[in-house]
């Protein structure tokens, strides 16, 4: 099998926004500083990257696609090209010294040409006052130049890095395919459709089933919801003894905030129909989830899952996510029991 190269990648997931940058490029119509958002798995880093071999292509192809062979394509792909910079999170987030590198580039001319493209990937992993440092240079670039910010939540990046940058919404993967690409890659059918809630990139997906922490987390939130559901307070001691050791950092925490999203939102799909346990997040507790469906008018039922989209929010504004999750468990209890 050929391997895809950017250019492949980001017409197999992002047609319609290829030809439409494509377009833009043609007519001389780009502007200086997009945010692309989309989840992992839509092609975000393809299409940035698409775009940047646009612009240095030495033989545009006649559908006006970068032709990924001349040897500025294959530099740029190499990451071999000085007037295209690249920075990515240098661990869990995007740090001082990279800031500093960016700024010092965002000050310069192009080496070899007239064109200079920046493209900053997982912008929500920058810091505050990195954001509000590199704000500037988006709104006051230095020769003929484009920043690329990418982003799997535009909701975490700055109002004012938001306000300065063309927003470009990547079209999420069909969940069809993802289940097609899932089940190809040997996941198993009881995490599937968790999988697909999570996460848009059987790369991801994978990443998040080895060592079998997925199953982990998925059988310690159903023992938690379990407990909840049975007005336990038991439920209580399971955040800290169970829950709170599967996220070792800001990244799992959010993950398991997400996860218990689903499993309330599981109870609330079989409110109003009887769901299949293969289309439940999850299955294992389909007969628990049901039963409390049944039990709890909708409204409190609504107000359990409110109160659970809520915590992501928290932990981004620096909440404990222990104390996060205390408090949770006990508003549901406190719902249940009344």
């Amino acid at each position: 099998m050929t391997e895809e190269t950017p250019i492949t990648t980001a017409q197999r997931l992002q047609p319609q926004l290829v030809a439409h940058f494509m377009h833009l490029i043609a007519d001389h119509r780009l502007a200086h500083a997009y945010l692309f958002n989309g989840m992992d798995g839509t092609g975000r880093q393809a299409l940035a990257e698409t775009v940047a071999l646009r612009l240095f292509c030495q033989n545009v192809g006649a559908d006006g696609r970068p032709c990924g062979q001349c040897t500025e394509c294959r530099r740029i792909m190499a990451g071999d090209h000085p007037d295209v910079v690249k920075v990515v999170p240098d661990g869990q987030r995007i740090k001082v010294d990279q800031v500093r590198y960016l700024k010092s580039e965002f000050t310069k001319s192009a080496v070899e040409g007239n064109q200079k493209i920046f493209i900053i990937d997982q912008m929500e992993r920058m810091t505050t006052g990195a954001a509000n440092s590199l704000l500037k240079f988006i709104e006051e670039p230095v020769g003929n130049t484009v920043a690329l910010l990418l982003t799997a939540n535009k909701n975490l990046i700055l109002p004012t890095i938001l306000s300065r940058t063309q927003i470009v919404d990547l079209l999420p993967v069909p969940a069809s395919k993802l289940a097609t690409a899932l089940e190809a890659a040997g996941v198993a059918p009881s995490q599937r459709y968790l999988l697909a809630t999570l996460t848009e990139s059987v790369t991801a997906a994978n990443d998040l089933v080895a060592d079998d922490w997925l199953g982990t987390a998925q059988t310690s939130i159903e023992r938690w919801f379990t407990a909840c559901c049975q007005g336990d307070e038991r439920a209580f001691v399971r955040v800290q003894t169970e829950l709170v050791p599967l996220a070792a950092n800001r990244d799992r925490q959010r993950l398991v905030l997400d996860m218990i999203v689903q499993i309330w939102h599981d109870a609330l799909r079989q409110q109003s129909q009887e769901v299949a346990a293969a289309d439940l997040a999850y299955p294992q507790v389909a007969q628990a989830s049901r039963q409390i469906a049944q039990h709890l008018p909708t409204d409190r039922l609504l107000a359990i899952l409110t109160l659970t989209l809520d915590t992501p929010g928290q932990l981004a504004g620096n909440l404990n996510f222990q104390n996060i999750l205390e408090a949770l468990t006990l508003e549901i209890l406190t719902q249940i029991a009344r």
